[in-house]
């Protein structure tokens, strides 16, 4: 074969314990244009594969002919758990790159070796497909691209509906969280505060995977039920039992047996839940201590509210974004997280749960609504629907576990998560 194609290698190199390691990476085209990759890879691992020309990138969505020419499976062999060993890949641009020719220095192949418990920052699971989950180094990588439009151009916003990353598929971003200490709650001089947003400091011990949107009506009919649906809208009539089930006790322990949550679990094989309170605000701010994770004087670049209309009708993933790519942590509609309504402490703590729930009827905290609301629970009793106040990131109120509403028509839905330190099944 004749050598035509630059390499490039990098390895993950983000922990102290022993990392997998690519070598002997070898890349040649021949006569037809058939490309061929080789490797060896020194333990199971996460592998990663980009191609790029003129150090640009040409889109994982030009790459999806790359096969295992080995492997009974027909399945793309990237960007997902490796064996260890020698591994051998082929791609055929002629088939979908057609047109296109490169020169030595132009093309660069670009292999990455992840720990299972320091994996990429993206990760995709399909609904069509169980027990599966793709890995990608940053998002430009995810095929096809993460895409939005302007909330103006009705014939742009109608066209997410085909998109899989708001129905069929779930993106998930890893948040950086393991051993970060950071303020939460609101500092006494913010503007707007409520009460019960005592600023304390909290350390999160571990890393973990979110959705980017809030979950829609679509991604639960395909993912939980099977079902049919073309919904891009969130899901915003959801009990928090619906979500977890009621066989369970939290925090004592994670264990489910019913509801969205355990049925992902059998599904994926990895370990989904809700965030926790402490974990859905520090993914909210993403670095930000102001009330807005844009750090604005206004929630409207960032948040949909009941005052622009109705915010639970618009499409997931049209306002921008915070700085770990998450949309709609402001607005559009209320999230559950795990925790039962509390006081927070005054002193600094680790890895927070919330209180131990009771036999009484439980109120469980909801997170980034569109508007402020009034359930007449002790809690919420004072606050007035302003969106000023409910968007901020350190808005907190609470809901009855039972309810889908707060009879005020604010709809409640949630995001998925997950640790991102990656099951034993998945590293064998």
């Amino acid at each position: 074969m004749k050598r035509i194609l630059a390499i490039v290698f990098a390895g993950a190199s983000l922990v102290a314990a022993a990392q997998p390691e690519i070598t002997d990476l070898e890349v040649s085209q021949n006569s037809s244009r058939m490309v061929t990759i080789s490797f060896s890879l020194s333990a199971n691992a996460i592998v990663t594969m980009d191609i790029t020309t003129n150090g640009v990138s040409i889109g994982a969505e030009n790459y999806q002919t790359l096969r295992d020419p080995y492997s009974t499976k027909d399945t793309f062999p990237a960007n997902k758990a490796v064996k260890a060993g020698k591994h051998t890949w082929v791609w055929r641009p002629s088939k979908e790159w057609p047109g296109h020719h490169f020169h030595n220095s132009e093309f660069k192949v670009l292999v990455q070796a992840w720990s299972f418990d320091s994996p990429p920052d993206y990760m995709v699971i399909d609904s069509s497909v169980r027990s599966n989950a793709m890995f990608y180094a940053k998002v430009e990588d995810i095929p096809g691209g993460i895409k939005t439009a302007d909330p103006e151009d009705a014939d742009a916003v109608a066209a997410l509906k085909e998109d899989p990353y708001r129905t069929t598929k779930l993106v998930m971003r890893k948040i950086p969280a393991a051993g970060v200490k950071w303020r939460m709650g609101s500092p006494e001089d913010e503007p707007d505060r409520q009460e019960h947003e005592t600023p304390h400091y909290v350390t999160l011990t571990n890393d973990y995977y979110v959705a980017i949107y809030p979950t829609t009506f679509t991604q639960v009919k395909k993912f939980c039920y099977s079902g049919e649906a073309t919904s891009f809208y969130p899901k915003h009539n959801t009990k928090y039992t619906a979500i977890r089930g009621t066989t369970y006790s939290w925090p004592a322990d994670g264990y489910l047996t019913e509801g969205f949550m355990a049925t992902m679990r059998t599904r994926t094989g990895l370990r989904f839940d809700l965030l926790t309170e402490a974990e859905w605000e520090y993914a909210c701010r993403a670095g930000t201590q102001g009330r807005w994770n844009h750090d604005g004087d206004s929630p409207d670049e960032v948040a949909w509210t009941d005052y622009q209309g109705k915010a639970k009708s618009h499409t997931v993933g049209l306002k921008r974004p915070n700085n770990w790519g998450l949309y709609d942590m402001h607005g559009l509609v209320n999230e559950w997280v795990l925790d039962q309504w509390g006081a927070y402490p005054t002193e600094s703590v680790v890895a927070p749960v919330g209180p131990t729930p009771t036999t009484e009827t439980i109120y469980r905290v909801v997170r980034g609504g569109p508007k402020a609301v009034n359930t007449g629970s002790e809690n919420n009793k004072d606050y007035t629907k302003s969106p000023l106040i409910s968007t901020r990131s350190a808005f907190r109120t609470s809901l009855e576990q039972e309810s889908r509403t707060d009879g005020n028509s604010n709809g409640y839905g949630f995001r998925f998560s997950c640790p991102a330190s990656l099951p034993e099944w998945m590293r064998d």
